[in-house]
């Protein structure tokens, strides 16, 4: 295993929102010294090529970009990598697929794991970096395993230099320093950033989900949404359907509030920072 240094200068990794993110949240997050992340999921190159060209317009510093569509073409990787990004996330059903041609351009992958069987395979195919999500997260979960299970095997394993970036339902400066006494390099976010003024969801389902609790969140096991293979944790709800801008994670009821990004990173990280 290969020793990376992560590009942060204080030790918060925002999740992948899917149509949720977009460049100016993934930019203002990298611009106050965390690692925001850009899901490409543009249904053209050229769509791909003008998001790529907006975040640009909003941070010079490295961003990690979500290779989460299983279509998505050698072109994008390519596209990608003129723009100068060089950092990407991949998952369990592509890193296998995208790790050596990210390799072969000069980027790092940066797998997202959930069972310690992926872990295992993450690692012997190269992964720069793991990414864990647990029971715990919002949206799409597909791990049996909680952080405090997770972090300190994993860290035990892969020594005290990889990188080990840690979520599912973070949502305080308090959570942070518990994820990064298991072992973790840093923490993961989705729900906390999700809730801010930058993110790209209906401001109606911004609300509904700070005015709701963890308690009326459900793991939603239907066939039916963006990710039927994995079950959701979401706000249920009578009327409206699976979709991301509802996804959220067990801190919810931790979360209040519709910051900016960047004061999100400096609440959460006041007082500490990453060499």
């Amino acid at each position: 295993m290969r020793s990376i240094r992560l590009p942060l200068s204080t030790p918060i990794v925002q999740a992948p929102l899917g149509v949720c993110d977009g460049p100016w949240l993934a930019g203002t997050v990298s611009r106050a010294g965390g690692l925001g992340t850009l899901t490409l999921s543009a249904p053209s190159l050229e769509a791909t090529r003008v998001r790529l060209a907006r975040l640009r317009g909003y941070t010079t510093r490295p961003v990690l970009l979500a290779l989460t569509a299983e279509w998505e073409k050698e072109r994008v990787l390519e596209l990608c990598l003129e723009h100068g990004f060089r950092h990407f996330q991949v998952f369990w059903w592509n890193g296998m697929r995208q790790v050596r041609r990210i390799h072969a351009g000069g980027g790092l992958a940066l797998w997202q794991v959930g069972t310690f069987d992926q872990v295992d395979e993450a690692l012997s195919q190269g992964a720069d970096a793991l990414i864990l999500q647990s029971t715990q997260a919002g949206g799409p979960v597909r791990s049996s395993h909680t952080l405090e299970e997770l972090v300190p095997r994993v860290r035990a394993l892969v020594g005290a230099e990889f990188p080990v970036i840690a979520g599912g339902g973070l949502a305080t400066k308090e959570d942070i320093k518990r994820t990064l006494e298991l072992g973790a390099s840093a923490a993961f976010l989705g729900t906390r950033f999700l809730l801010t003024r930058e993110a790209n969801a209906p401001l109606v389902h911004k609300h509904r989900l700070l005015q709701a609790q963890t308690q009326q969140l459900t793991l939603d096991t239907r066939l039916v949404g963006q990710w039927p293979c994995s079950p959701r944790r979401r706000l249920g709800t009578a009327t409206l359907p699976d979709v991301p801008s509802l996804y959220a994670g067990a801190g919810l009821s931790q979360i209040h509030g519709l910051p900016s990004a960047a004061e999100v990173v400096r609440r959460l990280s006041a007082g500490r920072t990453q060499a």
